[in-house]
């Protein structure tokens, strides 16, 4: 092949290390994955290594097994000697010889280029053998090397055309493109489209060159677009390559036709799952009508071993998973088979009980993302109302992981399509609610949360209108209405009490502080705080479930050093989501700790935060230790503590990482580019921001997104980058503009004050406190009221003590007014 080599130089360097201590080495890999290119590389390099030389023999074309010794013989240009064995006269031939020979394609006729590749070496000390096969060889003394896909990008993460260069998947399609289309480049028009090519062929070169082949005749846009249809496009590569090489679909036939028929079965059905399976998800799933279960075990490593199927290691769990290629030709040959529809129902039964099975937090579902969208196309097809059901039990799931537009569409549809009364419908709309809520929608999800109300009402159910109502309250709050919150608590308080559910009235006494709370009353909100601890210490069962509270996750800093009013946010609890009583106990101390620090207490709210955190260590709730620690990171920044924080946000980062919680680990990153800043490390801040926003923003989270944006301007602001700082700043202010939030809005507007003076633009400034200031008054929030008069104060100062006029607004000042009005 004249075509040129590209990338493998950690395989190859690898290989060559492992050529020189064995004297069987087998390169296995999935068709299409390279492995005679490999081997070719590996036999130019080292074949100066042999005094003898190195020898290819191609073992595609031998149609019988026993034609294997006739191939080898002919590559080696001999001839038996009348009356005596084939076999004998290569061995004889070979054993004096120091020869690398190259035995390629084994998988067809396995068994027998078994029996001579042992025979061989045991007659001729000084031969290596290197074999390609898609399975092992199964001889003494073999080693066994994998051949991977190609490094492949993610297309999520839009990286420019330079960046993807350095993927050996992006490098070898550019290349063949360019051979068949003089020219081709990629940049930033098409690069996003190679992306999606690559990570949808899995690397698997065969795949990448008959892509590239058609960008003769079609953009690297239309080829990704087809990618759906993959075997129909990719066809007619090169007509100097074998058949079985010349389309992709070929290739798999190849490999498809060498399997005995149970392990075809296992094969086309494993096609129903998507990003993985656990062995014992295939015995459930792909078992029966004939395929006995006790079969799937061994069937699924013979696969393994003929490389159709990887195998993934994660947090010391086995997971099996096909290629995406595989899995195309396998769904093909599953409705060959006419088997489609049973299996998927069999699947998305087993993964319906696999969610009923998890804990309140759903913390297993993680890796069974795929198969959950999969399972939900089924359910929505063929059983409209357990689709619901299940969306009503997922949804928190989506909330932890930040997935906001994904539950949107599957609540939305599911709702849409099982449109009768039902527990769980009052479930899901709540989740809907839920979800809108997060997103920081300006409705913050009321129209889906009254119509749950009004059903759980009419069900006659009071565990749900509770819910309902006690989710009322929860918008009022969002909305920064502290008394029209405390009315929906209030008449949580008493559907509770009306019908002895005393967990949940713990909840909305703990709720009604909350409302206290927004509302300025820090003595009423300590007080309800000490009665709902009380409550849940009451409550008989420590292990029954309740929904989370509501966070006080608003914190005021104030630094000596600089006047502008930070807002930190660190909202980690999922609303909604279901906790044991005693991790809610927990969290009322947590989150009393903040209105301690609020009322300007900090040495109450550390002994609070040691009460929490010894609570959540009685629980053995991970994720509870994890917020205290960054409650403390916060506080100890306040007292000006930055090595102190920095440890423990790491700490933090590590286990919400762990615990698969997107959003906690995204916030943590925006306390550690916090940290970052206050030590002076600029470029780390800088980096560690960036990534935090742009999770918010992938997810549409707008609480998430506006705080990653203002420590970002506060970053900008330290590097003297006024201009950069006031754009951060008004791109907050168009994320909280869409949101009922005053506070958030009256904090941005504030921060571009503080701008405004550092430019000597003293009349915008004031013109901004002034309507911050509104904001904070209309919302009752007495600190940043008080903060407000204070600014204003020493700004009417410093325009009497300079004496002089303010000066001309620039152009973007002039902008940022107009939008305000």
């Amino acid at each position: 092949d004249a075509s040129s080599f590209i990338g493998r130089a950690q395989e190859l360097t690898e290989l060559k290390t492992l050529l020189r201590r064995t004297r069987l080495l087998t390169l296995s890999g999935t068709g299409g994955a390279g492995k005679t290119r490999l081997a070719l590389e590996l036999a130019r390099d080292r074949e100066d290594a042999h005094a003898d030389g190195a020898i290819l023999v191609e073992l595609d074309s031998v149609g019988e097994p026993a034609d294997v010794p006739d191939a080898v013989a002919e590559a080696l240009d001999l001839r038996a000697l009348p009356g005596g064995a084939l076999v004998d006269a290569i061995a004889a031939d070979l054993a004096p010889r120091e020869l690398l020979l190259v035995l390629d394609n084994c998988e067809h006729v396995i068994g027998s280029s078994a029996t001579l590749a042992d025979a061989l070496l045991r007659s001729a000390p000084r031969l290596t053998i290197l074999a390609t096969s898609r399975e092992p060889l199964r001889v003494p003394g073999e080693v066994i090397f994998r051949v991977p896909s190609l490094a492949i990008p993610d297309p999520d993460a839009a990286e420019p055309p330079a960046a993807l260069l350095d993927y050996e998947a992006v490098r070898l399609f550019v290349d063949r493109a360019g051979a068949v289309a003089p020219g081709f480049v990629i940049d930033e028009t098409n690069a996003p489209a190679v992306a999606r090519i690559c990570h949808r062929l899995d690397g698997l070169p065969l795949a990448l060159e008959l892509a590239a082949a058609r960008t003769n005749a079609l953009l690297p846009e239309a080829v990704a677009e087809r990618l759906d249809d993959r075997f129909r496009l990719l066809r007619a590569g090169s007509r100097t390559a074998p058949t079985r090489q010349q389309t992709l679909e070929a290739a798999l036939d190849w490999s498809y036709e060498l399997l005995t028929d149970t392990e075809r079965v296992l094969l086309r059905r494993l096609a129903v799952f998507a990003g993985g399976f656990t062995l014992e998800a295939a015995e459930e799933v792909c078992a029966g009508d004939g395929l006995e279960r006790t079969q799937v075990a061994d069937l699924l490593a013979r696969l393994v071993e003929k490389s159709l199927v990887a195998i993934e290691e994660r947090r010391g769990t086995r997971r099996y998973r096909l290629l995406e290629t595989i899995r195309a030709y396998s769904n093909v040959r599953l409705a060959d088979a006419g088997e489609p529809a049973a299996i998927a129902v069999r699947h998305a039964g087993w993964l319906s009980g696999l969610v009923g099975a998890e804990d309140a937090q759903l913390s297993g579902l993680d890796p069974e993302r795929g198969n959950l969208r999969a399972a939900l196309e089924t359910l929505l097809a063929h059983d409209p109302a357990a689709a619901l059901g299940l969306c009503a039990r997922v949804w928190p799931f989506w909330l932890r992981r930040i997935e906001l537009t994904e539950a949107r569409r599957w609540l939305g549809e599911a709702l849409e399509r099982a449109p009768g009364p039902s527990p769980e419908r009052v479930r899901a709309l709540l989740g809907h609610a839920a979800i809108e809520y997060r997103s920081g929608d300006e409705s913050l999800g009321l129209a889906h949360a009254d119509e749950a109300l009004a059903l759980a009402r009419d069900l006659g159910d009071p565990a749900l209108e509770w819910r309902a109502v006690q989710f009322r309250g929860g918008i009022e709050i969002a909305r920064e209405q502290g008394r029209a919150a405390a009315v929906q608590y209030d008449g949580a308080v008493a559907v509770a009490r009306r019908n002895k559910l005393a967990a949940m009235e713990a909840v909305s006494v703990y709720s009604l502080g909350v409302a206290a709370w927004v509302a300025g009353d820090l003595a009423a909100a300590e007080s309800r705080f000490a009665e709902s601890e009380g409550l849940f210490d009451a409550v008989g069962d420590p292990d029954e479930t309740v929904p989370a509270l509501i966070n006080v996750s608003q914190i005021a800093v104030q630094d000596a050093g600089a006047p502008a009013l930070r807002l930190v946010f660190e909202d980690t609890l999922q609303p909604f989501a279901e906790v044991t009583c005693a991790v809610a106990a927990g969290y009322v101390l947590l989150n009393w700790a903040n209105v301690a620090r609020t009322a300007d207490d900090p040495a109450r709210a550390r002994v609070l935060l040691a009460e929490a955190l010894e609570r959540f260590e009685r629980a053995g709730t991970e994720r509870g230790r994890a917020d205290v620690w960054a409650r403390l990171a916060y506080l100890g920044l306040a007292e000006g503590d930055v090595a102190g924080a920095a440890e423990l946000f790491e700490r933090v980062r590590a286990l919400r990482a762990g615990l698969g919680d997107r959003r906690g680990a995204a916030l943590t990153l925006v306390g550690l580019g916090y940290t970052a800043l206050a030590a002076g490390d600029y470029g780390q801040a800088e980096k560690l921001l960036r990534e935090a926003a742009d999770t918010f923003r992938r997810a549409g989270d707008r609480w998430g997104l506006a705080s990653a944006l203002w420590r970002t301007a506060e970053l900008e602001q330290a590097r003297d980058r006024l201009d950069r700082a006031e754009a951060l700043l008004e791109q907050a202010l168009d994320v909280v503009a869409e949101t009922p939030n005053r506070r958030w809005k009256a904090v941005t507007w504030a921060s571009l004050a503080e701008v405004a003076l550092l430019r000597g633009d003293d009349e915008r400034a004031r013109d901004l406190l002034e309507q911050a200031l509104d904001a904070f008054a209309t919302g009752g929030d007495a600190q940043g009221v008080e903060h407000l008069h204070a600014r204003l104060d020493s700004l009417a100062k410093r325009v009497q003590t300079v004496g002089k006029e303010p000066p001309v607004r620039t152009g973007a000042s002039r902008t940022t007014r107009r939008r305000q009005k």
